[in-house]
């Protein structure tokens, strides 16, 4: 069963702790253990008889956690408060240890997440602004987004995707635009992020809901701050960076790793440097530019080394490719 990831941090990890039966002995304060009926038994004969009821768990950080039980599993609702509060931070429903609904409050008392567990493999996510008002409501299918409603803090309807086809909003607790993403097929396609003050923060390129192509990022007042290149989520190819605009340095990638060269220009024209990766580490020459004059510097695996050096170690990698291809360096 699936956990949503908008949940805090510590409401995922405090599931483990007051929701199922562990024994993170080291964070609870004390437990209680209470029949249905009303009366409070041990853990023991809690446990071991299976009785219907409650266990009470009162956490250091302050936290209480009440998870009910039938037949030794989770039935029925399950809450944690915020630390030192009896106000309900998140709420879980169980059907004979499945998981079926949760809910996420802000400290007003009001939902600001609610996920609930259609059949096996469709769920539904519905997203509240601080006011009330619904900010979002979508249905999956595992990762893929079959339908969605997307409202303005004034409950105004802006955009759907329908039958896995549209435009999927995403806005602040405030209402502020945050990003949008195009959706085909119930996956995201192109995905756009925006400044305060609205103006493009990046745009970026994804296929089967992974970062593929170029990602461009830009300052509020719209100069370039870099572009990059990805391929299933990693960087691959050359990125470029910029500097009050203009192009700093261009970085080549294989498979989120530095190797290539990493090439510096003064105000975005004239080379500086060149700097040889592989493998994430500078290895063989680099050269530096000033004027007329040209530096070189070698590096083996990361080192430092003289000429002389590099050129022995180098020869011997030769020698090994040679002997067998697939230790070439």
């Amino acid at each position: 069963m699936r956990i949503f990831v908008c949940l805090l941090l510590g409401s995922f990890s405090l599931l483990f702790v007051g929701c199922e039966k562990s024994n993170h002995d080291n964070h609870v304060v004390s437990q209680k253990y209470i029949h249905k009926y009303g009366y409070a038994v041990s853990k023991d004969e809690f446990e071991n008889r299976a009785y219907p009821g409650q266990v009470i768990t009162l956490l250091k950080n302050g936290v209480t956690i009440t998870a009910n039980y039938e037949d030794g599993v989770l039935h029925g609702a399950c809450t944690h408060t915020f630390p030192n509060s009896q106000i309900t931070e998140s709420y879980y429903f169980y059907n004979q240890g499945t998981l079926v609904k949760q809910i996420a409050y802000a400290l007003t008392g009001m939902p600001v997440r609610e996920e609930v567990q259609i059949s096996p493999t469709r769920y539904s996510v519905t997203t509240w602004y601080k006011g009330g008002t619904p900010r979002s409501i979508e249905e999956f299918a595992g990762a893929e987004l079959l339908e969605g409603q997307y409202f303005t803090v004034n409950n105004d309807l802006e955009n759907q995707v329908v039958k896995g086809e549209g435009t999927r909003v995403q806005r602040s607790d405030e209402g502020l635009l945050i990003g949008k993403e195009q959706v085909e097929k119930g996956s995201i396609v192109q995905k756009e992020t925006f400044h305060p003050n609205g103006s493009p923060e990046s745009v970026a390129h994804y296929n089967q809901n992974e970062l593929n192509g170029e990602k461009r990022t830009f300052t509020e007042s719209g100069e370039p701050v870099s572009a990059r290149h990805y391929e299933h989520n990693e960087l691959n190819g050359i990125s470029s960076f910029f500097k009050n605009g203009v192009k700093s340095v261009d970085i080549n990638y294989v498979n989120g790793i530095k190797s290539g060269d990493e090439i510096h220009y003064l105000d975005g024209i004239a080379v500086s440097k060149v700097l040889h990766w592989e493998n994430g580490q500078m290895h063989g020459p680099s050269k530096y530019f000033v004027d007329d004059i040209v530096r070189v510097e070698y590096y083996y695996d990361g080192n430092s080394v003289s000429p002389a050096k590099w050129k022995e170690l180098n020869h011997v990698d030769e020698l090994v490719a040679q002997i067998d291809p697939r230790l070439r360096p």
